[in-house]
């Protein structure tokens, strides 16, 4: 049994279709759709459902396409260019879910995510994915889901002081003024009308910082493309506390940066080995594409923070060439965000100086390393440079940062103080919140420059290790 994510060739190595930008009265806005899809993308669905593979697609408002483009096999007509109308296919929505029951001589399954202009697929018959490679192949990479990807999990701040709890919030949060958050939010800026994304290991929905919004949430399983564990949408859980202490600092009512925001939060990472996988970011970040493309949402802003990463090298036991497919195909989903005026906010990691790693090196993430409250850059904060590209791109504080962890099965809630570049990219996040708020008709490359735009320089640094700066709110 095998799972691939099936991407177009022609989306890793181009920018998708934008919509339409402008309207005569001069408004700038982009408008989340079906237009910034690749229409080849189709292909692969209507393949795999002739070769009897059983849909696992998301619950919800679902991408339909026309009658199979595939000739028969032994009849397939040579290809023609690439964008001929042959090879398109016609997008339509409809309501609820495609689930076909399984069979007992079931060849596998495929969720088709058109919005990411990707095709997970998991083959049970050998033969099916023979078949499914010589139809497809010439389009479409074949990447295996098998490469694992890992958080830049909390570490020891030796050189402020020890992890601590407490239970309660603090009186007031802690965010220095030269951040520039309690000026925003005496102005009123808090976030509202901002989406912000969150891909990590949930969020405990009733915890005192979380438990007065709605936390729009999805549990994406081991096995994203599963009818019989298929993602699903449920009260927001996290049972390791991670995504808690994120969400807390970018959006937690007592102590985030942004705590007007519309919380979306997808649990992609396993809180046992702090593991995930290609697979489980595609469909996290299908599930947010789909909840921002909403007709009610489709023209807000968004932003995404992703505290996960690949190394630059391959690990043991997966060849090069399977990872560079990994990297490639990863850049693409990232890149889909950008396509879509959402901002991707990505942690560039915890291994120090020369550990610089992906989605950080990618040029369409905003990368954050981390500082202390007084400005001196973590220890353990990733940079380097990669493909030529410095990172990280901005710093954030990421040292000893008090937010939301957990709660006890007497519903005692307990906060944490952490330390990461995880923490210091949710900050920033927060920041990016508070000028897409201000401003909402900005794009995401537009906010992204105001934030390198608007640094506190840090002095003293070594050359790489701070980018252009500490983000702050001017």
């Amino acid at each position: 049994m095998k799972s691939y994510l099936l991407v177009p060739k022609e989306s890793i190595e181009t920018h998708a279709r934008p919509g339409v930008r402008g309207t005569e009265q001069g408004e700038r806005v982009l408008q989340r759709s079906t237009a910034l899809q690749f229409l080849i993308s189709g292909r692969a669905p209507d393949m795999l459902r002739s070769l009897g593979l059983h849909s696992a697609t998301l619950p919800g408002r679902l991408p339909q396409v026309s009658a199979p483009l595939t000739p028969p096999r032994g009849k397939r007509k040579a290809a023609g260019k690439r964008g001929a109308k042959a090879e398109e296919v016609q997008v339509a929505a409809s309501e609820g879910p495609v689930m076909e029951p399984p069979t007992a001589a079931e060849v596998g399954t495929y969720r088709h995510m058109p919005l990411i202009g990707a095709t997970m697929a998991h083959f049970v018959s050998e033969q099916a994915e023979r078949i499914a490679r010589a139809e497809l192949d010439k389009d479409f990479e074949f990447i295996p889901d098998t490469v694992h990807l890992t958080f830049p999990g909390p570490v020891a701040a030796g050189q402020v002081g020890p992890r601590n709890r407490g239970l309660s919030s603090l009186v007031n949060r802690e965010w220095p003024e030269e951040s520039g958050v309690s000026s925003a939010h005496a102005q009123g800026i808090k976030g509202a009308g901002v989406m912000l994304g969150i891909l990590d290991t949930g969020v405990d929905a009733d915890h005192p910082e979380h438990q007065d919004r709605v936390i729009q949430f999805r549990y994406v399983s081991l096995f994203p493309n599963s009818p019989q564990n298929p993602a699903r949408d449920v009260r927001g859980f996290d049972p390791d506390g991670h995504g808690t202490h994120v969400a807390g600092i970018a959006a937690g009512t007592f102590h985030g940066v942004a705590p007007e925001v519309d919380l979306y939060v997808a649990s992609v990472i396993e809180s046992e080995t702090i593991r995930t996988s290609l697979g489980r970011v595609a469909a996290g970040m299908e599930w947010l594409l789909h909840q921002f493309s909403r007709p009610e949402n489709a023209t807000r802003p968004a932003v995404v923070n992703l505290s996960l990463g690949f190394p630059v090298q391959a690990p043991p036991g997966v060849s090069d060439m399977e990872y560079r497919l990994n990297i490639r195909a990863l850049q693409t989903l990232v890149r889909r965000l950008v396509d879509s005026n959402v901002l991707p906010v990505v942690a560039a990691g915890n291994g120090g100086a020369g550990t610089a790693g992906y989605p950080a090196a990618f040029p369409e993430a905003l990368s954050v390393g981390a500082v202390d409250f007084a400005r001196r850059v973590a220890s353990f904060s990733a940079s380097g440079v990669v493909n030529q590209r410095p990172v990280p791109d901005v710093m954030g504080y990421g040292v000893n940062v008090y937010s939301s962890t957990e709660r006890r099965c007497n519903n005692q809630a307990f906060y944490e103080r952490m330390s990461g570049t995880s923490m210091a990219a949710p900050y920033v996040a927060g920041l990016a919140a508070l000028y897409r708020c201000r401003s909402p008709d900005l794009t995401a490359l537009e906010v992204r420059d105001l934030i390198l735009d608007n640094v506190l320089k840090l002095p003293r640094t070594a050359e790489g290790r701070a980018g252009r700066g500490l983000a702050v709110y001017r």
